[in-house]
């Protein structure tokens, strides 16, 4: 019924038929990537989270990565004698 397309998707990868996903999800994934790649390299995700990761996986490293807020765990407090009675 299927018929090997021998579909060339990326040099270093197999034929279309020897993949363990479907060519739809593949190709969505490049569309994926390519975006990815005009990021900085520090803000890219990790290709085992790309690859792997779900979308709430994929959409965590992006809050993360591009949160404005930052994580504080130390407090400096501005102390002068004059204030210390």
């Amino acid at each position: 019924m299927y018929k090997n397309t021998s579909l060339v998707l990326h040099s270093g990868l197999p034929a279309a038929d020897e993949l363990p996903w479907t060519i739809s999800f593949v190709i969505r994934k490049r569309t994926q990537i390519d975006s990815f790649m005009e990021l900085p390299k520090e803000k890219r995700p990790t290709d085992n989270t790309i690859w792997y990761g779900t979308p709430d996986d994929i959409e965590e490293w992006f809050e993360k990565v591009f949160s404005n807020k930052k994580n504080q765990d130390e407090f400096l407090i501005q102390i002068n004698d004059e204030d210390v009675g």
